[in-house]
């Protein structure tokens, strides 16, 4: 054999060597058909759905930096892990009594993050003063650290797992202005220097402290804390990210947390500058490309773009559609008889439509109740007016307006087209307001 064929051989040999593939296998007692086991890992942003047969669910990964994941199954069990290319990982679950256990050659670490009584802020603590609430937070650390002092494990996890304690004890710091005014019945409070001095030495800018749930958690929160003063929320959180955050990582991540949320939800009008600055600050492509995938959805609803339609049956049968509504203002209330929310806005709709009764706008309910009998019997009860319709859970209109979550309400003009495709609640008084602009033209 040549020098150059041997050499190669040898290369080849080395790079097979170097490609660590660990497989992690979940064995599930009393498994809940059909569901699927999430792992989220936190240094790449990706998420595995993996199947579960006959109570096994089993993947391998090759070569990936250590790192904490988030581990979900069904909507009662999550815990963290800390998973390495190089050990393979058993762990056991009890879906019915939500006990953990693992064996494996990284046991003791997971071990440690599964049975660890870590210790946590009291809810209640909101309610006692500055200096005596940051003692109790204070304390909760330092139990956190003596557990992990007490352990025996890698110096290099110790040293990570120190930075993760901080922001899980912490977890409920940037909460307590506003949980502290709750508890306290008070009709309004500032935290003083004492508190926002203590909040500026927590929030840390690092971004290898992005490896940790615990501090995506914190810092959001610890931002939206010390960055709105009451004005404008979108510019104060711009303005605070620019002066105080900068690490690219950091920033690209707090942009992608805070912006994609509120464009996912309430589109792309209004928010033009947000969008602005989440292209000019977000680098993780994978962010980037969800984010540009969910302004194409919310493009074809700005206003003044036709509304997609619906065709449906009113509690007699009878079929209305969209098109047979032009000629008036159109506000919609996508709503179900399930909704907690939604029934809380039941009667400041009948108020907006008896207030605005002959005028040139149609009032209408859109129920995407599964059980149509539920619905049917509710609108019979009578005390609910306005054109009533049921399209169902998955209709095309729903898919269309990017419904995740109900109410929703949608203001038409009288050609049809889109005025708000996420318009304010009938209880917000902006609703009204909008109306008698709308009227007088």
């Amino acid at each position: 054999m040549n020098k150059k064929r041997i050499f190669g051989a040898a290369l080849s040999l080395c790079a097979a060597m170097s490609m660590y593939a660990g497989t992690y296998t979940f064995k599930i007692a009393n498994p809940k058909e059909g569901t699927k086991l999430e792992i989220q890992w936190r240094a790449t942003g990706e998420t595995d759905l993996v199947e579960v047969k006959n109570g096994v669910a089993t993947i391998s990964k090759n070569d990936f930096t250590a790192q904490y994941v988030k581990i979900y199954y069904g909507v009662r069990i999550s815990f963290i892990m800390y998973l390495e290319a190089d050990k393979d990982l058993t762990v056991n679950i009890d879906a019915q009594t939500r006990e953990l256990s693992c064996t494996g050659p990284s046991d003791e670490i997971n071990k440690y993050l599964l049975h660890t009584p870590f210790a946590v802020v009291d809810p209640n603590a909101a309610g006692k003063e500055e200096a005596d609430y940051i003692k109790t937070s204070d304390s909760v650390y330092n139990v956190n650290l003596e557990l992990l002092k007490k352990a025996d494990l890698p110096a290099n996890f110790k040293r990570l797992e120190k930075k993760r304690l901080l922001f899980k004890s912490y977890s409920r710091f940037p909460l307590y202005p506003s949980h502290h005014h709750f508890l306290k019945k008070m009709d309004s409070y500032k935290p003083t220097s004492l508190f926002m001095n203590k909040m500026k030495e927590l929030t840390v800018v690092d971004a290898e402290c992005l490896n940790f749930a615990d501090y995506g958690y914190y810092l959001m929160d610890a931002i939206q804390c010390q960055a709105f003063q009451g004005g404008d929320s979108n510019k104060e959180f711009m303005s605070f990210v620019d002066a105080n955050v900068k690490d690219a990582k950091v920033k690209s991540y707090v942009t992608d947390s805070y912006i994609y949320d509120i464009v996912s939800k309430r589109g792309l009008d209004g928010n033009d500058e947000l969008v602005d600055y989440y292209r000019k600050n977000v680098i993780d492509k994978k962010a980037m490309e969800k984010f540009d995938a969910t302004c194409k959805q919310w493009e074809i609803l700005r206003a003044g773009s036709p509304s997609p339609s619906f065709n449906a049956p009113d509690v007699n049968g009878k079929m209305v559609s969209l098109s047979s509504l032009k000629g008036k203002y159109v506000y919609i209330d996508v709503w179900a008889t399930w909704c907690g929310p939604c029934r809380g806005e039941l009667p400041y709709m009948t108020k907006l439509e008896e207030q605005y009764a002959g005028k040139d706008i149609h009032f209408v309910g859109l129920s995407c109740d599964s059980n149509k009998s539920a619905w049917e019997k509710r609108i019979q009860k009578g005390d609910i007016k306005g054109i009533q319709l049921c399209i169902g859970p998955n209709s095309d209109f729903m898919q269309k307006y990017i419904i995740k979550g109900i109410p929703r309400f949608i203001l038409l003009d009288r050609e049809g087209k889109i005025v708000n495709a996420n318009a304010p609640r009938p209880s917000d008084p902006k609703t009204s307001q909008l109306f008698e602009q709308l009227l007088e033209k």
